[in-house]
């Protein structure tokens, strides 16, 4: 019989993280990632047969606090949204901070077992609401096969409101430092090279996702067949594709965005936008997985 996933609930003994829960799941395939739920259980480090992948910097893991939203950026995956995405805004009286409120809110676990498949299952719903009437609602899935070095992340995302817009606006923060990020980095979207990509200054643009599919692949052009990360996702759910350099970020950053709105100002983006009253449900799905023998 197959080995099965390995679940296991710590919490973080001292620095930056102290007291923070932390879900560990390990697979046969040398596969071990850390998820976050007092990060709306977002995905933290990840490891695969000894080569880490995510971003730390200073702040570490930390739970983030609202107006600081920087601290939330650690990790393979910051979820942005589902009120507002980019540099925080005014709206009226209401002010939409850095990436909106879901990374900043806390999870509550519903689900840790191992399938009868020898899959891993974590799932969660954090919630977000204001006094008007308006919330967010996230009900998340992630899911590991017991053989396969791949994460599955699965949500379904609710707003309800009473006569306000209310969108669902999302963007998944992905983030790779050292060792993926490096000179000898390729970059390559839907089969096709980017030699522009990583790059050696600081940006953020976006584009539209590609029409001749979306699988994204990161690597060191197989020097270490460990090293490389894919990325797929469903393209009618994240027509947008945003990247994001920062080169004095703990030795260097770079992010893959997948998003459901182009980078322009929250009111030219929401322009065309109708009160809400009732509800509102949209799905995405993001498939990462690791080393060049991966699925």
């Amino acid at each position: 019989m197959a080995e099965t996933c390995r679940l296991r609930t710590l919490r973080f003994d001292g620095g930056t993280e102290d007291g923070a829960r932390l879900i560990e799941v390990e697979n046969a395939a040398g596969l071990s990632i850390d998820l976050l739920p007092d990060r709306c259980l977002d995905v933290g480090i990840v490891r695969y047969r000894g080569v880490p992948f995510g971003w730390i910097g200073e702040n570490g893991l930390a739970p983030a606090r609202p107006g600081e939203m920087d601290q939330a950026l650690g990790g393979l995956l910051c979820t942005c949204g589902f009120d507002h995405i980019r540099q925080p805004a005014n709206d009226g009286l209401r002010h939409f901070p850095l990436h909106g409120s879901m990374s900043l809110r806390r999870a509550i676990v519903t689900t840790t077992q191992v399938l009868e498949d020898g899959s891993a299952e974590v799932c969660a719903t954090v919630a977000h609401g204001t006094l008007s009437g308006q919330s967010w609602r996230l009900h998340r899935r992630v899911t590991l096969p017991p053989d396969r070095a791949e994460i599955s992340i699965e949500d379904r995302v609710e707003a309800r409101g009473r006569g306000e817009i209310t969108p669902i606006m999302a963007l998944y923060h992905i983030n790779l430092g050292a060792p993926q990020f490096c000179p000898d980095t390729l970059v390559e979207i839907a089969t096709r090279m980017r030699p522009d990509l990583p790059g050696t200054e600081d940006f953020t643009f976006c584009e539209p996702a590609p029409a001749n599919g979306n699988l994204i692949q990161v690597s060191d052009g197989g020097r270490d067949p460990r090293r490389c990360f894919r990325l797929s996702f469903d393209k009618q759910a994240l027509p947008w594709l945003q990247f994001h350099r920062r080169t004095a970020a703990g030795g260097g950053l770079f992010c893959i965005e997948p998003t459901t709105h182009n980078r322009q100002p929250r009111g030219e983006l929401l322009r065309d936008e109708t009160p809400l009253n009732g509800s509102v449900e949209r799905r995405f799905q993001l498939v990462m997985s690791f080393g060049s023998g991966s699925a």
